[in-house]
């Protein structure tokens, strides 16, 4: 995992930053504790928030600065508008939307303000932020439903489907792809290494319970008879020496 880029500077600040394109941790925390108490859920303290920030943004370039709150030494930190969607991305379903809705209009009520001539570029630039915004809040909405389609799903295929759904938007791998640490087979390729058809790998799989996580994984595949995504289970090395002496009383050669 790569290390934060963090920019930082010790003198003390006031909180209470935001523009059309950029937001401080207080301003932000001030919406996500105001949006909480509407949704009758509880506060969060300023050091918890800012732990969340960094964990969110892990890997990418910020600013962090010294600030000061009743007296006490805080860490601040400024954020692009987009960073703040992903940030409020991880509150329950109510609180989150309450955010997206108060940041995209905040933004456009910067825009706004500033529209001009020179100031064109830079609204078809938030615009667009914003629509990326409103996609990734449809996609996530998307993987959920899938996921609770498909519950015998292993976390690694829950987290391709993150992934395939999250990065294109993003323009980065913020959700990382996971790295398989061994090879799992279809049910047809375990067929033609055994002789038999794939229909009769899963009817001898399922009579003896063998889709568990030690003899593979489920798997998200195209359904053969539909244009429907539907879950598949793979087998590892564990599950094709299981099927072959089930098939032919022989171990693995």
């Amino acid at each position: 995992m790569r290390g934060i880029n963090v920019i930082s500077n010790n003198l003390s600040v006031n909180h209470g930053f935001v523009t059309d394109r950029s937001i401080d941790s207080q301003s932000l925390l001030e919406m996500v504790n105001s949006a909480r108490k509407d949704c009758a859920e509880s506060m969060v303290h300023n050091n918890v928030f800012v732990e969340r920030i960094k964990d969110e943004l892990d890997g990418e370039t910020y600013k962090i600065f010294v600030g000061q709150k009743n007296g006490a030494t805080i860490d601040i930190v400024e954020m692009s508008i987009k960073q703040a969607l992903r940030v409020a991305a991880r509150e329950s379903k109510a609180v989150r939307r309450a955010l997206v809705d108060k940041l995209e209009a905040m933004q456009e009520a910067y825009i706004q303000k500033r529209r001009s001539g020179s100031g064109l570029v830079e609204y078809r630039l938030a615009k667009a932020d914003q629509l990326r915004a409103q996609a990734l809040e449809r996609n996530l909405a998307s993987a959920r439903e899938l996921m609770a389609m498909c519950p015998n799903l292993s976390e690694s295929a829950n987290q391709v489907i993150v992934a395939s759904l999250v990065n294109p938007l993003l323009g980065q791998a913020v959700v990382p792809l996971p790295v398989l640490k061994e090879h799992y087979y279809s049910a047809s390729e375990v067929g033609e290494m055994l002789d038999v058809s794939a229909n009769k790998i899963g009817r001898i799989a399922n009579a003896h319970n063998l889709k568990t996580e030690q003899y593979g994984k489920f798997f998200l595949d195209k359904s053969a008879h539909s244009s429907k995504q539907v879950e598949a289970f793979r087998y590892n090395t564990n599950g094709v020496a299981a099927l072959r002496q089930l098939l032919h009383g022989t171990e693995v050669a």
